[in-house]
């Protein structure tokens, strides 16, 4: 276990980012949320993995989210500065990491940790992993974590797991599409190794193609997606000569 709540150390050609507050359900705070960002940041062109892991039984049970006092009466431009600039500037700062960025869950990704589940661009889980959105429990709009999945999951299914605030299990995260592959939960750092030693048998600028294709193709019309096709495929095959 590291003496920080996140641990964050580069093996090989990939960046490893463990969650380790076990005794707070590996909640992210302020600290451990700016440690990531730095890191996925400044990423040097020999990286080609990000993974992010956890130390315990859950991957992550949300955040602590730095809400004012009630008596405090504070404006929205500062609750928006405060409480929800943050949380968006790490999803922001992993979607845009140029190279894939892969989770690996286990036991509860709630709140932040189903968003941060959701946002990388794969998600190995455990059999026993459990999802969910609680914020509405409280009459807060989760509209933050809402922003992480977007794009990445059916709208039905995040208007359901946040109107409903149902736990979704592992096999249904992967109907929904909020992970990629389901695996018994005593395979899943092994399966999570062999996936990683399976994509770094590839160049770092292929990867980087593939993730550059993966973010910005599903906006473009049908004509670009292909002409950024053909560019990136052309671009990745000349750096080998």
């Amino acid at each position: 276990m590291s003496t920080e709540p996140v641990a964050i150390e580069r093996n090989g050609d990939t960046l490893d980012i463990v969650l380790d507050r076990p005794d707070h359900g590996n909640r992210i705070n302020a600290a451990m949320s700016a440690a990531i960002i730095g890191a996925v940041s400044n990423l040097d062109d020999t990286v080609k993995l990000v993974r992010i892991t956890s130390s315990s039984a859950d991957f992550c049970t949300g955040r602590e989210s730095p809400m004012p006092p009630p008596d405090a009466k504070p404006s929205a431009e500062t609750l928006r500065r405060v409480v929800a600039a943050p949380p968006l500037a790490l999803y922001d700062a992993l979607k845009a990491v140029p190279v894939p960025v892969m989770a690996v869950v286990r036991g509860r990704a709630i709140g932040v940790g189903c968003a941060l589940a959701g946002v990388c661009d794969l998600a190995l889980a455990a059999d026993d992993a459990v999802f969910q959105i609680p914020e509405m429990e409280r009459d807060i709009p989760p509209t933050l974590v809402m922003s992480a999945l977007i794009g990445r999951v059916p709208v039905k299914t995040v208007a359901h797991m946040v109107l409903s605030r149902a736990t979704l299990n592992a096999s249904e995260a992967l109907q929904a599409g909020l992970i990629s592959r389901v695996v018994p939960a005593a395979e899943l750092d092994a399966q999570a190794d062999g996936l990683a030693a399976t994509m770094l048998t590839c160049s770092a600028v292929t990867l980087r193609a593939v993730k550059q294709f993966l973010h910005l193709a599903p906006e473009m019309p049908a004509a670009g997606a292909s002409g950024f096709a053909a560019h990136l495929a052309a671009t990745a095959l000349s750096a080998r000569f």
